[in-house]
């Protein structure tokens, strides 16, 4: 097997893994082989590792691991931002206010009156608690901890989009470079016929002999394969986010519904239509306020999720049927495709 094959070998296996790390527990990969093996990388092999931890010294490393991975991963230090100087944006709720009127409740995911625990204020809509920037983030998307150590949420998700587009280009021109540089070297040094078209060697001959010339020339070899490593996972970003914007979600979001999509599989959602008018401003939930933000799309349906711990009878007064699929409740944050790039990239100041 040739050097070539066996380093893209290599570069696909992290690849692949990263992926799985990064995107296994996504609602559409849940129940697959891919979901299954994220499962088995974050919460069974760690027990494992625990476990035998425990047994050969007494738990002593399992601690300084967990110190310092959480140093490195939820902390605020230099490590990262030694290598990524700019975009350290913090997007959490300075003004709690006009954050509670960016977004209406949907009533499925997000709630009205629900006190944050830890800074003690109304959470807005789409909002989310984290506990390394110790903030409520505004439309919280995820916490990034690889390139800019920072929350990405409703101030700063249009920026980190275009980070993402620009380290795209800056790695593919880089790929782009190296590889020419690796193939001007190899024009010069394979034993060929000069006058032989580079394009009449067979593929295995042509990549044996590029994996020798990459090993030759270590530097631009290196910065070939690492270009190539990153540019496959910084593509990969990109796209699952822009996929997230025209589905009018976010991460956190994804997380919520696969949580109704694991209640739904299990038959304990019911669905109602009301017959009339959406529910009233006495209700305990929807209050004149809530209904009457300035946001285009509204839903008037009703869900009951039945809890086998606690059985109670249904609310009266509607006709309940068991939802089959996902698709059958409303995202009323999803306004379209132009409608959800439009509140990314001219997002409503706080």
């Amino acid at each position: 097997m040739g050097i070539v094959r066996q380093v893209g070998l290599v570069i696909l296996g992290i690849s692949f893994f990263t992926f799985i790390a990064l995107f296994g527990h996504v609602p559409k990969l849940r129940s697959t082989p891919i979901g299954r093996i994220n499962r088995f990388m974050w919460s069974i092999f760690p027990r494992w590792l625990s476990s035998i931890d425990r047994r050969f010294t007494g738990g002593y490393i399992g601690p300084f691991v967990s110190r310092v991975g959480n140093y490195l991963m939820n902390e605020k230090h230099p490590v990262v931002m030694a290598f990524y100087l700019t975009l350290d944006f913090c997007p959490h709720c300075r003004y709690t206010a006009r954050a509670l009127r960016a977004y209406p409740y949907d009533h499925v995911n997000f709630r009205p009156g629900v006190i944050c625990r830890t800074c003690h204020l109304r959470k807005p809509a789409r909002s989310k608690h984290c506990s390394t920037c110790k903030h409520c983030i505004a439309k919280h998307d995820h916490h990034c901890v690889v390139w800019i150590n920072n929350c990405v949420g409703q101030l700063n998700i249009r920026h980190f989009i275009f980070f993402l587009v620009a380290t795209d280009i800056l790695l593919t021109y880089g790929v782009y470079l190296a590889f020419d540089i690796l193939r001007n070297v190899f024009m010069l040094r394979a034993v060929i016929p000069s006058n032989a078209p580079i394009s009449s060697l067979p593929w295995s001959i042509y990549m044996h002999l590029l994996g020798i010339i990459i090993v030759e020339e270590i530097y631009i070899g290196a910065v070939f394969l690492l270009a190539s490593l990153t540019g496959i996972l910084s593509y990969a970003f990109t796209i699952y986010h822009l996929y997230l914007i025209w589905a009018g979600t976010t991460t956190n979001e994804t997380i919520k519904w696969s949580d109704w999509q694991d209640d739904i599989r299990n038959g304990d959602i019911l669905i109602a239509e009301p017959d009339e008018n959406p529910p009233c401003a006495e209700d305990n939930e929807y209050d004149e306020d809530e209904l009457c933000r300035r946001w285009p799309k509204r839903t008037t349906q009703l869900f009951y999720r039945r809890d086998p711990g606690n059985v109670t009878e249904l609310p009266p007064g509607f006709l309940w049927r068991r939802i089959e699929s996902l698709s059958e409740m409303d995202n009323v944050y999803d306004l379209g495709w132009s409608k959800n790039f439009e509140d990314v990239f001219w997002p409503q100041e706080l």
